[in-house]
């Protein structure tokens, strides 16, 4: 699978994102960020869900840096980016190794809790393969 679907890269990237390029103040609390990835591969199956959970510091650098935030792969485009303090919403395509993935990420911005969902579709070898991966995240406290 290509390395841009790793729910660490999805959760983190989604938090280092521009408020001055956007003129948005993000309603995220920096701090010490523990996030929770579950992934599932949808339809007819057999690969069972999979669940990471990671930890991050997001200091207030992070939340205002600039419009670099994704890091992207110089293999994805991102499109159709929309910010709010409480919200963000992107599609992103990747293209690597005769595979091609797109990508449509909702996120919701609480404070000191986050939640979203990328919802994906891989295009390779083995045809469509659907996937979805849920997002919680939540304040710890300060970095360590």
């Amino acid at each position: 699978m290509m390395r841009v679907l790793r729910p660490a890269f999805i959760a983190g990237s989604l938090l280092l994102l521009s408020h001055g390029a956007l003129a948005t103040d993000l309603n995220i609390q920096p701090g010490d960020w523990e996030f929770t990835n579950v992934t599932r591969i949808l339809g007819n199956s057999a690969f069972p869900e999979h669940s990471t959970t990671n930890r991050q510091c997001i200091t207030a650098e992070d939340v205002a840096r600039d419009p670099q935030f994704l890091e992207l792969s110089e293999h994805c485009e991102l499109s159709n980016l929309q910010v709010t303090s409480d919200a963000m919403r992107y599609d992103m395509v990747c293209r690597e190794n005769g595979m091609e993935v797109q990508m449509t990420a909702d996120m919701r911005f609480q404070g000191d809790r986050l939640s979203g969902q990328v919802n994906a579709e891989l295009e390779g070898p083995m045809g469509t393969m659907p996937m979805q991966t849920d997002i919680t995240a939540r304040r710890m406290g300060e970095c360590p």
